[in-house]
């Protein structure tokens, strides 16, 4: 046998002892189950108590503070009164005459809840039997103000108008004139002041 393969033979021994013996009890590459993370430094920590109260916490405090904010919000009432002054000047420009006025739950004063009339046809009695019988006349249209529903309207009392009656026309003016709204336990001296101009629109005067 030549000195080179002998050689040779002596190198793959000693690279081959250089090698760890894998056992089939190895935890790390046999087949033993028992294999866990924690043994080589790869345990996941969970939450402390501490983190979660804290956590709660903070989730508290921002509730706190965005709850009001989203669900009590109130729209102020001179963005509703300009939604139906606008409303009611739409529905007068389609050819029915419209009158806002103010109706006071009592005779001392002058304030109370805005009220909205349109101009309708008065509506008249059955008389199909006089009809049938050929003894109905022709009666003359007959025109009424009747209360009607709007989509936007305040309905927190306090309201005084300055005239009293606001009309609406079918060219798209309207009766210029001078509204004012006292809260519950607000003084005449603090109330809110909005001038009405002829074209409908709505401007608060500033005390």
């Amino acid at each position: 046998m030549s000195d080179t393969v002998l050689q040779t033979r002596v190198m793959l021994t000693t690279i081959t002892h250089s090698f760890p013996r894998i056992s089939r009890g190895d935890p790390i590459r046999g087949n033993d189950c028992s294999f866990s993370p924690h043994k080589q430094g790869f345990a996941r920590r969970g939450f402390t108590l501490v983190e979660i109260l804290l956590v709660l916490s903070i989730v508290g405090v921002l509730a706190s503070v965005m709850l009001p904010r989203i669900s009590f919000y109130f729209e102020p009432s001179s963005a509703i009164l300009q939604r139906a002054l606008e409303e009611a000047s739409n529905m007068a420009l389609s050819g029915t005459p419209v009158r806002l006025s103010v109706k006071s739950a009592s005779l001392s004063t002058k304030r109370g809840v805005i009220v909205v009339e349109a101009l309708k046809q008065k509506e008249e009695p059955d008389d199909s039997l006089s009809a049938f019988l050929g003894t109905s006349k022709l009666r003359p249209v007959v025109l009424e103000w009747q209360n009607i529903e709007m989509k936007s309207l305040p309905e927190d009392d306090g309201w005084k108008f300055d005239p009293p009656v606001i009309y609406f026309y079918s060219d798209g003016s309207c009766t210029p004139a001078k509204i004012s709204q006292a809260g519950k336990n607000v003084s005449e001296h603090n109330a809110d002041q909005y001038i009405l101009t002829v074209t409908g629109y709505c401007v608060k005067v500033e005390q």
